[in-house]
C-alpha cells in the first residue's frame, strides 16, 4: 500500500510502563500505519524495557535529536514538552485528551499555540471528556487490537464455580473504597474472585477464601479473561476516561458489570451488551443474577463481543487511521 504522506508522524509518549493504556496505544498506532506513513516514537526519558522492540527514540535537544517537521501527536497531557518544541516546526499538532486534567490541557494548548504557531487538534477519549471542557475536537476511543481476545469462545467451560474478576494497574486509586467489601460478599456466596492488579488490596483481602490477588502482568490479559465468567469494573479516586480493559473483556465474550461513572458507559447498552450499576447492592445483585443464569451470560457475552468489534475492529481502526493519513 502506498505511503499517504511523505512527512513523518512523530508519536510522543512517556513509555514508562507497559501496563498504562495510553502508553500501549502509540506503538500499536505505529504498527497499524506501517507502510502507509513513516512514524517515529519519541520519549523524553529512557523507555521501559518492554518497549525496546518498538524503537523508541529518546529526545536529546542539544544533540539535535528530536521531532522535526511533519505531524506531532502528543499521547496525553501527562507527556512533557521541552525546549526542542521551539525548533520542531510541525505542520500539524494533535493532542490526545485521555486524563481529566483540565488546567493542564488548557495550559498545553496555549503553550503549543504560542511556541509553534499551530492550533492543536484535540482527540478526546470519550464524549464525556469533551463535554467536560467544552472544546471542539474528535471523539476517538482508544486504539485496541482485539485479535488475542476474539480467540476466546464465548461459551465458557463449566468450572463448577462462577468466577468474577478484573484487570488493572496495581494501585489503590484504580480500586473503589467499597470493592474489598463487595469481593468478600461475593466470596461468602460461593463466587470465586480473581483480581489481577489487586495486591494493593492485600491488607484487606489476603487470606480470604475464594479471593485471589495477582500483580499486574501476572498473566497475559487475554489468557486471564479465559478464566473468568464475568468482569466487575469500577475505580476509586481515578476517573476512568475510557477503560480499554472493559472493551478487551467484552471482546473476550464476557458480560461486564461496571460502575456507571466511567467513559466506557456511553458505549454500553444496559442489559444488552453489558450492565451498569450505581450502588454496591446493584453490583452484587447483577453478579449473582449472572451467576445463576448461564444463558444470560452467553447472550450478553455475544452482544458484548459484537459491540467491542464495532468499536475496535478492523473497520473501526481503518476509519481512525484516516486522521493520521491526511
Amino acid at each position: 500500500m502506498a505511503i499517504a504522506s511523505k512527512t513523518p508522524l512523530h508519536l510522543l509518549g512517556k513509555f514508562s510502563s507497559p501496563f498504562i493504556g495510553a502508553e500501549r496505544e502509540l506503538p500499536d498506532l505505529a504498527q497499524c500505519l506501517a507502510g502507509r506513513r513513516e512514524t517515529v516514537l519519541w520519549s523524553d526519558a529512557p523507555p521501559h524495557p518492554a518497549f525496546s522492540a518498538h524503537g523508541v527514540r529518546v529526545i536529546r535537544p542539544f544533540a539535535q535529536d528530536f521531532p522535526k517537521g511533519g505531524m506531532l501527536l502528543m499521547g496525553g497531557v501527562h507527556v512533557p514538552l521541552g525546549i526542542w518544541l521551539h525548533h520542531c516546526r510541525p505542520e500539524r499538532v494533535a493532542l490526545r485528551y485521555n486524563l481529566p486534567q483540565h488546567e493542564r490541557l488548557f495550559s498545553l494548548i496555549e503553550h503549543v499555540r504560542a511556541v509553534t504557531g499551530v492550533e492543536p487538534e484535540l482527540l478526546f477519549a470519550s464524549q464525556a471528556l469533551q463535554l467536560s471542557v467544552g472544546l471542539p475536537g474528535v471523539v476517538e476511543p482508544s486504539l485496541i487490537r482485539l485479535d488475542a481476545f476474539l480467540k476466546t469462545p464465548v461459551e465458557r467451560p463449566d468450572r463448577g464455580v462462577f468466577t468474577v474478576g478484573r484487570a488493572s494497574r496495581d494501585v489503590p486509586e484504580k480500586h473503589h473504597a467499597e470493592d474489598a467489601a463487595l469481593y468478600r460478599m461475593l466470596a461468602a456466596h460461593g463466587v470465586r474472585v480473581r483480581i489481577m492488579g489487586g495486591t494493593c488490596l492485600a491488607s484487606q483481602l489476603a487470606g480470604v477464601a475464594g479471593i485471589e490477588l495477582l500483580p499486574t502482568g501476572a498473566e497475559e490479559v487475554s489468557s486471564f479473561y479465559r478464566t473468568l465468567d464475568a468482569v466487575l469494573y469500577r475505580t476509586g479516586a481515578f476517573y476512568e476516561p475510557y477503560g480499554r480493559v472493559v472493551f478487551e473483556a467484552m471482546a473476550s465474550g464476557l458480560p461486564v458489570v461496571a460502575a456507571s461513572t466511567g467513559g466506557y458507559a456511553e458505549f454500553l447498552t444496559q442489559e444488552q451488551d453489558g450492565f451498569l450499576f450505581r450502588t454496591q447492592e446493584e453490583a452484587f445483585n447483577l453478579l449473582m443474577r449472572l451467576a445463576a443464569d448461564r444463558p444470560l451470560r452467553e447472550r450478553v457475552g455475544h452482544a458484548a463481543r459484537q459491540r467491542a468489534t464495532a468499536l475496535h475492529g478492523a473497520e473501526a481502526i481503518e476509519a481512525m487511521l484516516q486522521f493520521y493519513l491526511t
